[in-house]
C-alpha cells in the first residue's frame, strides 16, 4: 500500500493492464489502452534514452556537467520502467496520459540546460537534441486525451523558447521560431491523430460491449425457446398421454365381464387430443412452415389450433399483397400473442387482423380476456419468461412499432407495425 492510500501490486509481465475482460465496458476498455499505450511509451523512452546515451559517450559529449546529465538520463530510464512491472489500480488515464507528459519537458529541459545543449550560435551547430522535443506530443498522441496532446504540444514549444532565450540571450531568432513553428506543425499532426484514434478505440469498445449484450440475448431466447417447448409438451400433449395411460390401465385391470366401453372412449379421445397438440407444436415449431404453407394459411392453422385448445370464437382476416421478407417475423409475433391468450387470458372471442402491403405490414390481436395486470410481464421478465420482450425487441429493431394495453371494459390489444424491407 502507497504512502497516499494508492494499492500497487506487481503486474504481469505484459502490455495489456492484468484483469481485464473481454466484453468490459467502454470505460474500462479505455482504460486498458492507456495502460497499453503507457507501457510502449515506456519502451520507447527507455529505447531513446539508452541511444542517445550512446551518442553522448561517442559522438555529441555534453559540453557541461556530464556525469550529472548521464545519471539524470539512466534515472528517467529505470523511472520508465515501473510501468512495465508495476500498477497502480487507482491511477486514472487521464494522470497515464498527463504525468509522463510533464516530466519529459522536465527531463529534456534539464538535461540541455546543464549539458549546454541549446544552440547559442546555430551557423556550424548540428541540431539534434534540441529536437527531443517533437518527441513529447508524438509519445503524448498515443493516449486517447487529445488535450492532453494540445497541451503537449504548447508546452513544448513555450519550453523549448523560453529555456533557449535563458541559455542564450541573444539567440538565432530565425532558427528558434523556424524550430518551434516545426514542433507546432507536428503537434497539431498528433492531436488530429490522438483525436482519431480516441474515436476508434470507443467505437471498437462499444461494439464489443454491443455483442455481448446481444450474445446475452440470444442465450436468452434459446432459454425462453426451450422453456415454451417444455411447457407446451408439459401442458398439453403430455397431460392427454397421462389421461390415456389412466384409461388404458383401467382397461387392463378390467374383470372380463365389466363393460370397458367408456374407458375405451376416453382412451380414444385423449390419444386424438394428444395427437392434435403435437401436430400443432409441430407446426408452430417448424421453421419452414411460413414458407412451406404461406403466411396466411400458416396463421390460420396455428390460430384454429389455438381456438380448439383455448376455447374462444376465433374472428380472423388476412389482406396479404404477397410474400414478404418479415412474415417469420410476424408468424412468431402472433405465436407468442396466442400463446398468452390460451395460457392466461381465459377469453372467448379473439380477432385477427393482418394487413400486409409492399411498404408495410400491420397485425393486431385483439381479446375479450382478463387484461394484463399491472408490473406482470415486468415480473415475468425477471423470472425469465422474455417471450413478449423478445418479440418487442425484434419488432423495433427492424424499425418497426410494437404496443400491448389493456382495452375497455376487459381484455388486450396487441398490435405490432412493420415496414416492408424489399426482397
Amino acid at each position: 500500500m502507497g504512502s497516499d492510500g494508492q494499492s500497487i501490486r506487481f503486474a504481469r509481465p505484459s502490455f495489456r493492464r492484468a484483469g481485464s475482460l473481454p466484453g468490459a465496458s467502454v470505460s474500462s476498455a479505455m482504460r486498458d489502452h492507456a495502460w497499453l499505450a503507457l507501457r510502449i511509451n515506456s519502451v520507447v523512452r527507455i529505447f531513446i534514452t539508452t541511444v542517445l546515451f550512446i551518442m553522448n559517450i561517442t559522438v555529441f559529449p555534453p559540453r557541461e556537467h556530464p556525469l550529472l546529465c548521464y545519471t539524470i538520463m539512466w534515472c528517467y530510464a529505470a523511472l520508465n520502467v515501473l510501468p512495465l512491472v508495476l500498477q497502480w489500480d487507482r491511477v486514472t488515464p487521464f494522470a497515464a496520459a498527463l504525468v509522463p507528459v510533464i516530466l519529459d519537458l522536465v527531463v529534456i529541459t534539464t538535461v540541455l540546460t546543464l549539458s549546454g545543449g541549446f544552440p547559442k550560435d546555430t551557423s556550424n551547430y548540428i541540431t539534434l537534441f534540441d529536437d527531443l522535443y517533437f518527441l513529447v506530443p508524438i509519445l503524448a498522441a498515443f493516449q486517447l486525451y487529445p488535450y492532453v496532446t494540445a497541451f503537449s504540444g504548447v508546452a513544448s514549444v513555450a519550453v523549448y523558447i523560453s529555456a533557449a532565450v535563458a541559455a542564450a540571450p541573444a539567440p538565432d531568432w530565425v532558427y528558434l521560431i523556424t524550430h518551434a513553428a516545426f514542433i507546432a506543425m507536428s503537434s497539431l499532426c498528433c492531436v488530429i491523430f490522438s483525436f482519431f484514434q480516441r474515436s476508434r478505440v470507443r467505437t471498437i469498445a462499444a461494439l464489443v460491449q454491443q455483442r455481448s449484450v446481444l450474445l446475452g440475448q440470444v442465450i436468452s431466447l434459446e432459454e425462453d425457446e426451450r422453456r415454451k417447448i417444455s411447457e407446451v409438451l408439459h401442458d398439453g400433449a403430455l397431460q392427454s398421454v397421462l389421461a390415456a395411460k389412466l384409461d388404458a390401465e383401467e382397461i387392463s385391470q378390467a374383470e372380463p365381464d365389466e363393460d370397458i366401453s367408456g374407458h375405451v372412449t376416453r382412451l380414444e379421445s385423449a390419444l386424438a387430443d394428444a395427437a392434435r397438440q403435437l401436430r400443432y407444436s409441430v407446426t408452430e415449431l417448424h421453421p419452414d412452415q411460413v414458407e412451406l404453407a404461406g403466411l396466411e394459411r400458416a396463421l390460420r392453422s396455428m390460430f384454429e389450433e389455438g381456438s380448439a385448445r383455448g376455447g374462444f370464437e376465433l374472428d380472423l382476416a388476412c389482406d396479404i399483397a404477397g410474400p414478404t421478407p418479415i412474415d417469420e417475423l410476424i408468424f412468431r409475433a402472433a405465436g407468442e400473442f396466442l400463446s398468452n391468450i390460451v395460457k392466461h387470458a381465459g377469453a372467448k372471442r379473439v380477432v385477427v387482423r393482418l394487413d400486409v402491403t409492399a411498404a408495410r405490414a400491420r397485425l393486431a390481436v385483439t381479446d375479450d380476456g382478463s387484461g394484463i395486470a399491472p408490473g406482470v410481464l415486468a415480473a415475468r421478465a425477471s423470472e425469465g419468461h422474455i417471450g413478449v420482450s423478445s418479440q418487442r425487441v425484434r419488432v423495433e429493431g427492424m424499425g418497426g412499432r410494437f404496443s400491448l394495453e389493456n382495452i375497455e371494459p376487459h381484455g388486450t390489444a396487441a398490435v405490432i407495425e412493420l415496414p416492408v424491407p424489399a426482397s
